[in-house]
């Protein structure tokens, strides 16, 4: 991916992070079940942010991050 689709990736992505967030701290009534995991979604929005920014600093500073830095 180049500069741009990483950018727009990580937009996204924390967009939907936020939005998760928010519907998910919306008070409900007693015995209330909701329909929609939110939490799972919120971890999985966090292990791409993660992803996406450390190939964000890859793309940046040219170097290679995790087990490629190293030549293994």
């Amino acid at each position: 991916m180049d500069l741009g689709t990483t950018l727009i990736s990580l937009a996204v992505v924390a967009a939907i992070f936020a939005l998760c967030w928010f519907l998910e701290r919306r008070p409900r009534s007693v015995g209330d079940v909701r329909m929609f995991p939110y939490i799972p979604v919120m971890m999985l929005c966090l292990v791409l942010i993660l992803g996406l920014v450390a190939h964000l600093v890859g793309l940046l500073t040219g170097k290679p991050v995790g087990s490629q830095a190293t030549g293994y």
